[in-house]
């Protein structure tokens, strides 16, 4: 049997949970739903560690993050949550993934087996599992920025990652287009800046694009086995997936 704890505020969103994990494993059980920051450090005090815990970021009296700031967490963390703009800091503690609702049971289920495989192939013991998951959290921590500095006008600013639609290269020149079709000009190469962003949330498309899941409306076949891109916003030119990263592309949409 896998215990598991459901950290929530909300009672619709917990019935919901409860019944995807139960749809997924019969052999799930949620052992207590805490409600609170305060509520989730008293109970994680004075009980002994879980095997997953599911936790949303928003409580009624402050962030989850305030509960690693406070008590140990010996157990991993899946993160389900509304918000995208979390996820690089939920891999700086115990998390292991970061759902957004509304939850999907497709999605749920991948947590659920990421949590078993890394169990299996790294340790027996929740103890010896965490420490790395939290290396390998601080390495991606490390790699990829959140915020971009931009030229505008006579100078530059800050633009958050989370805002960018797609980035182009046109000659030579890399832009950064926004979701609010806002158009900044990159000082740096694709190549580079391919680097610098976190892969489940952009995709090198092809030489001349990079562009976000968040952006995604659909994609379409195209000739010889190709992918053709919609997007919104759209850019002035088409969006080509070739045959040889089709594979990758589908893999990584369902990540």
């Amino acid at each position: 049997m896998m215990k598991v704890i459901i950290v929530e505020d909300e009672t619709n969103a917990i019935k919901n949970l409860k019944a995807l994990l139960s749809e997924i494993d019969i052999s799930i059980s949620v052992i207590a739903s805490l409600q609170t920051v305060n509520e989730a450090i008293e109970w994680f005090e004075n009980n002994p560690p879980v095997d997953l815990a599911f936790f949303d970021i928003h409580l009624s009296d402050g962030l989850s993050f305030e509960i690693f700031e406070k008590t140990e967490v010996k157990f991993p963390v899946v993160f389900t949550t509304a918000y995208n703009q979390y996820a690089l800091r939920a891999f700086k503690v115990s998390s292991i993934d970061y759902v957004l609702k509304p939850i999907k049971k497709r999605e749920l289920a991948e947590s659920i087996d990421k949590y078993r495989f890394l169990k299996q192939n790294f340790s027996s013991q929740n103890e010896m599992l965490l420490p790395t998951l939290k290396s390998l959290s601080a390495e991606i921590n490390r790699t990829y920025k959140k915020t971009l500095l931009v030229k505008k006008y006579d100078g530059i600013i800050p633009v958050l990652i989370s805002d960018f639609a797609f980035f182009q290269v046109s000659d030579t020149i890399v832009y950064g287009n926004t979701f609010n079709k806002e158009r900044f000009v990159i000082d740096d190469t694709l190549d580079n800046l391919e680097k610098q962003l976190q892969p489940s949330f952009f995709f090198r498309a092809n030489r001349q694009f990079i562009v976000s899941k968040n952006a995604i409306k659909e994609a379409s076949f195209y000739f010889n086995k190709r992918f053709i891109l919609k997007i919104n916003p759209a850019p002035d030119e088409s969006i080509i997936i070739s045959k040889a990263k089709v594979a990758a592309f589908k893999e990584w949409l369902v990540k």
